[in-house]
């Protein structure tokens, strides 16, 4: 009889926190179910197995026009100063020490050849649950599950498309690919939608992995610790939004409490200008405990609303602007704030600086987010068999 052994195709590379964290999540979740695990790492080779399509020639020249775009950013780009300089480098070395304490199993698949022949090592392949089925994912072999050997069982698990509509051109490959997936769930309600005005089949609904655990649970896997003096208001910002800056600035000011930011190495922000204290090259640690302590969190993050979900803290979310992608992300948002019940918690205008009144009843909130994890891992054990 095979062995159960997991493989995960997960985005866990970079230095996001959020990204960190759900992939963790998920690798941690499965093997509470006294299953192995092994986190598939993928580079493609020439021979990338992609068939000729109409959709595979749009994404083809959609690349071949980022590069240029990022060949001109670079040569326009300011010159990162020391502080961004070493936030990044810092930020960097955190994430390969999570990486290599927290990971397990970490195994290298280099041409798709390799891929689908290290697949038939597995039960089933999972892929989830951070944003990788933008639009020009249907296309590929990885985050698909296309390499899947005949026999190994295919699984989505909360997996997020990212975008509130999927383009013509990816719409006949993501039908394909969807079709072949044998357990398919998502993390919003809107990607549902999405995948079934395309193609007629079962799609599930469960928590973003990070969910999965609680409070407590959290606290096993992350201890307390303190980051900084008590008493501070939390600014999670990924994006460089003035109007954003200009209301955590006024929130903090009106609560009576110092303002912290965790200095974003998504973009050159100068959070010395709205802040009383930044905060650089912390870990994915730190960045838990810093929600943990805070007396508000005010974000543009999905996991940094996640977190302070979890952790039952008052806070408020933004969307974040991007100004490197056309497609609006901000749909993730919008569904979580729903399911929930706590839209109000959703600043839209920053601008106008117009403060809630009320605080997050997490009375009314828990029992949805239990609820929904109850649900989730009911899936995820009938999908992995267990």
């Amino acid at each position: 009889m095979k062995e159960l052994k997991i493989g995960l195709c997960l985005a866990y590379t970079g230095t996001n926190y959020g990204q960190l964290l759900q992939a963790y999540a998920t690798q941690q979740i499965i093997r509470s179910f006294d299953l192995q695990t092994e986190i598939i790492r993928y580079s493609s080779s020439r021979n990338k197995g992609i068939k000729p399509s109409f959709g595979a020639f749009i994404v083809a020249a959609k690349q071949i026009a980022q590069k240029i775009d990022r060949k001109i950013s670079r040569a326009m780009k300011i010159e990162e100063d020391d502080l961004h300089k070493r936030n990044r480098a810092d930020r960097i070395q955190s994430a390969d020490k999570f990486r290599q304490e927290r990971f397990s199993k970490v195994v290298q698949c280099n041409g798709i050849t390799e891929l689908r022949n290290k697949s038939k090592d597995f039960f089933a392949v999972l892929v989830g649950s951070d944003q990788v089925w933008l639009p020009d994912v249907a296309v590929s072999n990885f985050f698909t599950l296309r390499f899947a050997a005949p026999g190994v069982r295919r699984i989505s698990y909360a997996t997020s498309l990212g975008v509130s509509t999927y383009p013509n051109y990816a719409k006949k490959p993501a039908a394909d690919f969807w079709k072949q997936i044998d357990f398919l769930s998502v993390r919003e309600q809107q990607g549902k939608d999405i995948i079934q005005s395309i193609v007629d089949i079962p799609v599930e609904v469960v928590a973003d992995p990070t969910y999965l655990f609680t409070k407590d649970e959290w606290l096993e896997l992350i201890p307390q610790e303190k980051v900084v003096q008590d008493g501070y208001v939390l600014c999670y910002f990924l994006g460089d939004s003035k109007h954003m800056k200009d209301y955590a600035r006024k929130y903090a000011d009106m609560k009576g409490l110092r303002l912290v930011s965790i200095l974003s190495d998504e973009c050159n922000s100068d959070d010395s200008q709205f802040t009383d204290e930044v905060l650089t090259g912390k870990s994915v640690e730190d960045f838990v405990n810093l929600i943990r302590n805070a007396n508000y969190i005010l974000t543009d993050s999905f996991h940094g609303l996640a977190f302070s979900v979890i952790n039952q803290k008052q806070f408020l979310i933004f969307y974040r602007n991007r100004t490197d992608v056309k497609e609006s992300r901000n749909s993730r948002i919008d569904n979580i704030v729903r399911s929930w019940g706590i839209e109000d918690r959703l600043i839209r205008e920053p601008e106008k600086l117009i403060m809630p009144s009320n605080d997050i009843d997490y009375t009314e909130v828990m029992p949805k987010v239990e609820g929904l994890r109850n649900n989730s891992l009911v899936f995820l054990r009938k999908a992995l068999n267990v």
